[in-house]
């Protein structure tokens, strides 16, 4: 035997306390649930024996008397005997013998009755006694639960006590107790007959009557459950009878169609999760039907966007059935979306106006999700040809919410209206569909096929082209011609086929992947426009627009492929003179230019160049990260395109607007960060155009800094590049530099050819092949490095040339951070003598104009006191002499300076000075 010391929790118990305390959180609520209930049931129970004790003790007073002999027929069989003696002695005749009564037989009657309702009071006061009992050991076994603090403890005992519980089979005790007291009850009314048997047989036949109806409706109730899974009615025979009912290879349970092990509570409750369709629907609409007040629905409408949206942004498809009563029924006290539409028309009368503003807030957004169900829900089933369409919002719906309060928030407006439209537009499409695929039914006749089309088509009405199309427009009118031309009595077989011909040929031109492209654009035009109109940025915004551009499977409306006709290509207009770019986010603002390049027809426009001008002149006022949100996002490209066109077409708008544009995309696109293949795509397209371009351009004020920006990018690609190549292919050479094998990498060669020869006059490695012999080739690569390093000079010496020329107003020009770390601080070849002198000339500029003096933030002090003196640590690579007269008479410019304190970069120029 193992004896323990009291138990104490460990470090390791208080680490499980939060475990626990589940486990005792949902334990506690089970068995507070079953106790109570077993409370209430013994409660009744007790009080039930108790009176029927009383009353089955008044009958048992009067029916065990007829157990015994009664005096009184003693009495009466003596008076009777003696009375005879009397006439036979005056008669004369003889006397005879005494008779002794026969002894005292109790009636088979009474023996049954007092025999029953004996046992019925025994039973009725046992099950009281037994009741008692349920109650004291609950109230102990909850005691016991509960009276330790420690979870640990805690749910240790509450684990021994509940399973002790179930070991011993205490439910089963606690069902017992009222089949005991209702078998106390029938024995009641059996000894009631065999009570009233010699009183009066009617009366007796009467109560055998009540006796066996009372069988038959309890055993009833006994047995309607078990076929009836939702029955309300139950005794306590039916668990009895379910689980003899299963031990018969499961017959109950197989005609449920259940499986495994399950009482009847489990039973009804796994049944009642089956199928739930059709109680769902009665369930919403008594819902709908009880909400009467206003004040009742926006728990509703809250609890609709929440049953709709799920957190991640998208829709919760699977509980479409769940509304879809709500959205299918004709009746407006029942439809939820005829509900929210009243509830928004008369909110407006509200005399508190953050209440009234919180109602419409929260009846926009339960209609902006019931949309974004719909539009996902018919995304789905559009496809399905046998799938019945429907108009989920009326026509007048867009007209209500447009008119709404002016208190009502346009921002949720905006995008509810748009989905509203775009939910129309394709149940619009959904019947188009649907007729199409009735007029190309073959195993009908064409008589049939017109009849048939024609029920869809009277469902659709001019009305519900919500954009302007004057050919899909005609195309309609005229397929309600043909349809209803075919449908008239005592047409002719060939009169049929015409006009079934004539009516594919209408619905074919109304199945246009282009018609609807011109849909779905008039739908983002006005989404589009309402928001800049209203200045505000629409609720789910990304969310709405990608409903709109998918709203109909297998067309891609952003795509200029799919021609539209010039009324329908108007919706892409949006970028034009009235165009406020200022006031618009560029979350608003990516989306117009995503619709402008829609088309080809808006490309082509007369106002097209006016177009590109304002989305070059938006991104000019943007901040960087503005500008790289938006090119990141734009994965087309129609932002270059804006640029790359009117340098080819010689058509800019701004030309001074285009110019400075590509330095901001530059970056934009990454530059700080480094090259990335679309910066140097896009770089190396504006450097190819360069040479081409006219002067409107070349004259522009930012021209030089564009263009040296330009040189700047693919001259860091190119170093970067020479850096990214793999470490077995790199050899040392006495420039300390890495360089692989330039032969295996014929994009750099290219470049590097390209840049030398824009920047440097004479390079004569760029133009020759890569030698055979090692010592040539050694040779070779050292030019080669002196190109790039001469390149990377003149570039910075472009920059700090532009530097003297701009105004104090103006931003420090060039990628600096980039440009002090790119190789030549390190480089100790050789540089081109004309770089240098152009160098060195550009850097006495900057010192004539004695930027110590100025504004620590204008360019030119920026310039000289922190980036230009760290180009290089050495500057050995100066072995021109008029380069380091030029470089010597600067710094002694500097040095004769009255306020002058020392010059960190004197240090580097020691050897030029000797």
């Amino acid at each position: 035997m193992v004896i323990t010391g009291k138990f104490k929790p460990t470090s390791d118990d208080d680490a499980c306390f939060k475990l626990w305390n589940i486990y005792i959180s949902q334990g506690q609520e089970y068995d507070k649930g079953l106790i109570e209930s077993w409370k209430s049931d013994m409660d009744g129970m007790i009080l039930f024996s108790a009176l029927y004790s009383a009353s089955l003790t008044a009958f048992l007073i009067e029916s065990y008397k007829r157990l015994q002999a009664d005096p009184e027929d003693t009495t009466v069989a003596i008076l009777t005997q003696i009375s005879q003696q009397l006439v036979l002695m005056s008669n004369g005749t003889s006397l005879g013998t005494f008779q002794q009564p026969p002894s005292f037989q109790p009636a088979t009657s009474s023996l049954v009755c007092n025999i029953f309702w004996f046992l019925s009071l025994a039973l009725a006061l046992t099950c009281s006694l037994l009741a008692t009992f349920v109650q004291q050991w609950t109230r102990d076994f909850m005691h016991k639960t509960t009276m330790r603090p420690s979870p640990v403890v805690q749910a240790r005992v509450l684990a021994f006590s509940y399973f002790g519980l179930r070991r011993f089979g205490m439910h089963t005790f606690v069902d017992v107790i009222p089949i005991l007291l209702h078998i106390s009850l029938f024995l009641f009314f059996a000894g009631l007959v065999g009570f009233l048997l010699p009183v009066n047989l009617p009366l007796t036949y009467l109560m055998a009557c009540v006796l066996a109806i009372f069988v038959v409706v309890y055993f009833s109730l006994s047995l309607l459950p078990l076929l009836f899974l939702d029955a309300p009615y139950r005794t306590p025979f039916s668990d009895f009878l379910w689980r003899l009912g299963n031990r018969l290879h499961g017959l109950l349970l197989r005609r449920h169609k259940l499986v495994g092990e399950r009482s009847l509570t489990q039973a009804i409750i796994e049944k009642a999760l089956q199928n739930p369709a059709e109680r769902d629907r009665q369930c919403m609409e008594y819902t709908m039907r009880s909400l009467n007040h206003d004040s009742e629905l926006i728990p509703m409408f809250q609890a609709v966007g929440d049953a709709v949206l799920s957190p991640q942004g998208g829709v919760r498809l699977d509980n479409f059935n769940l509304v879809a009563p709500l959205l299918h029924s004709t009746n407006p006290d029942l439809n939820i979306i005829s509900r929210i539409v009243n509830f928004i028309s008369i909110s407006g009368t509200s005399a508190d106006p953050t209440r009234q503003i919180f109602d419409l807030t929260t009846s926009l957004c339960a209609l902006w999700s019931l949309a974004h169900l719909l539009i996902r829900h018919t995304s789905q089933i559009s496809a399905d040809p046998y799938s019945t369409p429907r108009f989920w919002f009326h026509r007048s719906v867009v007209h209500v919410l447009l008119i709404s309060s002016t208190s009502a928030p346009r921002s949720h407006v905006i995008s509810t209206v748009a989905l509203v439209r775009t939910s129309r537009m394709q149940s619009l499409k959904h019947f188009i569909d649907i007729i199409h695929h009735v007029l190309c039914n073959h195993t009908i006749t064409a008589h049939q096929r017109l009849h048939c089309a024609i029920g869809y088509y009277r469902c659709l009405s001019v009305e519900d082209i919500d954009w302007e199309s004057q050919t899909f427009r005609d195309s309609f009118i005229e397929l309600g011609r043909s349809l209803e031309e075919g449908c008239t009595p005592l047409i002719s077989d060939s009169r049929s086929e015409e006009l079934l011909e004539e009516a594919q040929d209408g619905v074919e031109k109304l199945c246009d992947p282009a018609r609807w492209k011109a849909a779905v654009l008039s739908i983002l035009n006005q989404y589009l426009c309402s928001a800049r109109h209203a200045e505000v940025l629409p609720i789910g915004m990304d969310v709405t627009y990608w409903l709109i551009t998918t709203s109909l499977p297998y067309l891609n409306p952003l795509s200029p492929l799919a021609y539209v006709e010039a009324d329908e290509a108007v919706a892409s207009y949006v970028l034009n003179g009235a165009f406020e770019e200022n006031n618009t986010t560029p979350e608003i603002f990516f989306y117009f230019v995503q619709v402008f390049f829609s088309t080809s027809q808006a490309s082509r426009s007369p106002f097209s160049a006016e177009c590109r001008g304002f989305i070059q002149h938006y991104l000019h006022n943007c901040e960087e990260p503005e500008i790289a949100y938006l090119l990141d996002r734009d994965y087309s490209r129609h932002f270059e395109e804006c640029v790359l066109h009117d340098l080819r077409a010689d058509q800019a708008y701004w030309p001074g607007m285009c110019i400075s544009v590509i330095d901001d995309m530059y970056y934009g696109l990454g530059l700080r960060r480094g090259i990335s293949p679309r910066l140097r795509t896009f770089a190396n397209q504006i450097f190819d155009l360069i040479p081409t371009l006219s002067t409107k351009f070349t004259q522009c004020r930012w021209w030089n800094l564009t263009n040296a920006q330009t040189e700047w990018v693919l001259c860091k690609d190119i170093i970067d590049g020479l850096g990214s190549i793999p470490q077995n292919l790199l050899s040392v050479d006495d420039t300390g530099m890495f360089y692989g094998s330039l032969i295996g990498n014929p994009t750099i060669m290219e470049n590097i050819r390209a840049l030398g020869q824009r920047l440097l006059v004479d390079c004569s490695a760029l133009e020759r092949p890569p030698p055979d012999t090692d010592e040539e080739y050694t040779q070779w690569r050292k030019e080669l490095v002196a190109c790039v390093m001469s390149m990377n000079l003149m570039i910075i010496s472009k920059f700090i040339g532009m530097t003297t020329l701009y105004t104090s107003q103006d931003p420090l020009l060039g990628d600096w951070d980039n440009m002090r770390g790119a190789r030549l601080i390190d480089y100790e070849g050789r540089i081109d003598r004309k770089v240098q002198i152009q160098f060195a000339d550009n850097v006495a500029k900057l010192v004539s104009l004695a930027p110590w003096n100025a504004d620590k933030e204008s360019p030119t002090a920026s310039l000289f006191h922190k980036h230009l003196w760290v180009v290089s640590r050495t500057w050995v690579w100066i072995d021109d002499l008029e380069c380091a007269r030029i470089l010597v008479e600067a710094i002694q410019r500097h040095r004769n300076y009255k306020n002058f304190k020392g010059w960190c970069g004197t240090r580097r120029f020691v050897m030029i000075s000797a």
